[in-house]
């Protein structure tokens, strides 16, 4: 592949290994806008990889040792990447620097007066709310965020000139210990990436090593409700002359959000906080707020109809993100609260077996407000679900073979334990039998969420045309 625009000596280059990630294509869009000629690889076809394509990104669709030209100043590599991947070892053959994707952001959190949002769950929608307040109030932000917003042109980045930067800090891998915030919003902390920390506690310290490295005379900004997050702020470290803001103490002041869900408005109260420490007063906040409609994937409202004669009857359809038990519970909460006269229906794809076997008992009394639930097969995560044998999974998508069913707590056991408690229960192996499934049983005035951290969105996407 060949390009004219990355044929000049005189410009730097930056090469990026998993390009496709939420995470790592917002940084390569940072170097994009600091002037780099960008190029990247991955080896998974996808949306983002079209628009940084549009964005100016040359993009190779394999990896190869090829992808990497000496003249390239440094390769940044998602941490999904293992570190044989020949693109990694040639940089090293030709002296190139090298940084994961983690190391590279801990950079930028230097640089920057940064604004890191951390948190078990929420992150994305505080992420984006801070982002958009302290753009609406004037402080020009640099803002990466784990999902796409419409307010950033579809993007999940934005070049500020201030030296404010409002940054997702995500804990899997422990990534969020390169970072060094001058601000961190905490959301809560609970029993998640466990195939990082093992067990709760193992989570509970790796955010008392994050806070650690907050810097001096900074900001925590903490869900006091949260008794994790109280506890790790009353013991930080206060001879650096930090400050520790407290929301959700009481029963605050409703925020009119353009988004459901009680947990919702306890992201908006935390965004709030950490804007009015700032010295953005409360109306910039909420004008912000009542135009929030949400982000890609985070209760995203795809359409309404019968999509072509493809459903049997009229149904709205979402697409939501949701993967751990307790955002589950709380996104379906949030939608049999707003359709109250509508059936909810959930069509679920587990995402990482290891999560799944490890939450199953916290999975099964996560969808008491569906009231017709699909269950689809585990998306393995590559690098992350079967490491001695990751050569056989194959393409990853919906319609893989049921070879998770050995497995003492996977998917069809899922529904089988549901089917104990709940009516209306399907195991569907692939997409296809899905609609075989909703026509067989869907009811007037239903609202369709296809919800999961894998497969489940890029192919309902490809179905809907």
């Amino acid at each position: 592949m060949v390009n004219s625009r990355f044929s000049s000596e005189n410009i730097k280059k930056a090469h990026f290994v998993g390009i496709g990630g939420i995470g790592i294509s917002a940084l390569a869009r940072h170097y994009l806008a600091l002037g780099y000629l960008v190029t990247g690889s991955d080896a998974s076809d996808s949306d983002i990889l079209a628009e940084l394509q549009d964005d100016g990104v040359l993009i190779y669709k394999s990896h190869n040792a090829d992808n990497v030209s000496k003249d390239v100043e440094i390769l940044i590599y998602s941490t999904a990447v293992p570190s044989v991947n020949p693109e990694i070892v040639q940089a090293k053959n030709l002296g190139i620097e090298i940084k994961t994707y983690a190391e590279a952001i801990g950079d930028l959190t230097r640089k920057y007066f940064t604004i890191a949002v951390s948190g078990s769950h929420g992150k994305s929608t505080t992420t984006s709310l801070i982002g958009l307040i302290l753009l609406k109030a004037g402080y020009d932000p640099t803002i990466i965020v784990g999902t796409k917003l419409k307010e950033l042109g579809n993007r999940n980045y934005r070049k500020g000139e201030s030296q404010y930067l409002v940054l997702e800090a995500d804990e899997w891998n422990k990534s969020f210990l390169n970072y060094s915030p001058k601000m961190i919003v905490l959301t809560n902390i609970d029993n998640e990436h466990l195939d990082t920390y093992k067990n709760f506690k193992g989570v509970v310290a790796g955010f008392k090593s994050y806070l650690d490295n907050m810097q001096s005379h900074g900001v925590l900004v903490a869900n006091f409700k949260d008794k994790e997050i109280r506890k790790l702020a009353e013991r930080m470290d206060r001879k650096k002359d930090r400050t520790v803001i407290f929301y959700n103490e009481t029963k605050f002041k409703p925020h009119s959000i353009g988004i459901p869900g009680d947990y919702n408005q306890v992201n908006a109260e935390g965004a709030y906080r950490a804007a009015n420490f700032l010295g953005i007063k409360r109306p910039v906040v909420e004008s912000v707020l009542r135009e929030y409609h949400g982000a890609w994937r985070r209760m995203e409202f795809l359409g309404e109809g019968t999509f072509g004669n493809k459903f049997s009857k009229s149904v709205k359809i979402f697409s939501d993100y949701a993967h751990h038990p307790t955002e589950i519970k709380a996104t379906l909460k949030a939608f049999k609260e707003k359709h109250k006269n509508e059936k909810i229906v959930c069509i679920f794809e587990p995402h990482q077996a290891k999560r799944l076997e490890a939450l199953f008992p916290d999975f099964i009394a996560s969808f008491t407000n569906s009231d017709l639930t699909i269950i689809l097969p585990a998306y393995r995560v590559l690098g992350r679900d079967d490491k001695d044998n990751l050569s056989k999974i194959g393409s990853l998508k919906l319609s893989v073979a049921r070879h998770e069913l050995a497995e003492p707590k996977d998917a069809f056991a899922l529904t089988q334990e549901l089917k104990k408690r709940r009516k209306k229960v399907f195991y569907s192996p692939d997409f296809e039998s899905i609609i075989k499934t909703l026509n067989n049983n869907l009811e007037s005035k239903s609202v369709l969420i296809f919800m999961g951290a894998g497969a489940v969105d890029a192919n309902l996407r490809h179905f809907l045309g």
